[in-house]
């Protein structure tokens, strides 16, 4: 019985090798939706398995594939499961902000991807994001989206929201002046004004300036 359990133990084993054969059926899984269009990313994957070469993690930060997993069955088809990164944020210049918290920087960029651009130190990159997400929450109320969120340096934030509203933030205050935002805007609600607001800074300690299309006025 020990020599029938060995036997079924070692078959297993060699049917779950990552080499391609020739003989090998290859079947690419996808586990979720695919940002890449690339049509030879896959052609490429299956040339360096059947290489048996190491694919390092540059490769994974130079391409939209996050991991690789194989698994070769009994009727030898060979299953190349892939997973995609999910980008959260575009920090410019190619480069993007994943929800695992990684930096990457895809050849691949034919993709239209709808996400907040985040501008600053990829020090500082999960900070702003966490920043921008508390601003979007205010933001809510409005609703209108948050396109951008950058430090300026010297300790200012500044944020354009998708009606072109751009705001101005002391970086030491943040929290305190998004306070003040929320109210300000939970104002603008209930009195129903109109005024088309295209700036608001935040900045000074007991006042907010406001910049509308005709006028400009502080509160």
């Amino acid at each position: 019985m020990k020599v029938i359990l060995l036997f079924i133990l070692c078959l297993l084993l060699s049917c779950s090798g990552t080499n391609i054969n020739e003989s090998d059926n290859v079947i690419f899984e996808d586990t979720k939706a695919s940002i890449s269009s690339n049509p030879y990313l896959k052609s490429e994957i299956k040339d360096l398995l059947a290489k048996n070469i190491y694919i390092d993690d540059k490769f994974f930060s130079e391409s939209w594939i996050s991991s690789i997993k194989t698994t070769k069955s009994f009727n030898k088809n060979f299953i190349v499961e892939v997973e995609e990164h999910q980008p959260v944020a575009s920090l410019g210049k190619g480069k993007f902000f994943t929800q695992d918290g990684k930096i990457i920087f895809p050849k691949d960029r034919n993709k239209q991807l709808d996400l907040i651009s985040i501008t600053g130190d990829d020090l500082k990159i999960l900070n702003l994001l966490n920043q921008a997400s508390s601003l979007q929450t205010v933001l809510n109320s409005k609703g209108c989206v948050l396109t951008s969120f950058a430090d300026e340096g010297s300790g200012i934030l500044e944020a354009t929201d998708s009606n072109g509203v751009k705001y101005r933030f002391n970086e030491e205050n943040f929290r305190v002046q998004l306070e003040r935002l929320e109210e300000f805007i939970l104002f603008e609600l209930n009195s129903g004004s109109n005024d088309h607001i295209r700036y608001i800074d935040l900045r000074y300690k007991n006042a907010i300036a406001v910049g509308r299309e005709k006028m400009e006025k502080s509160i």
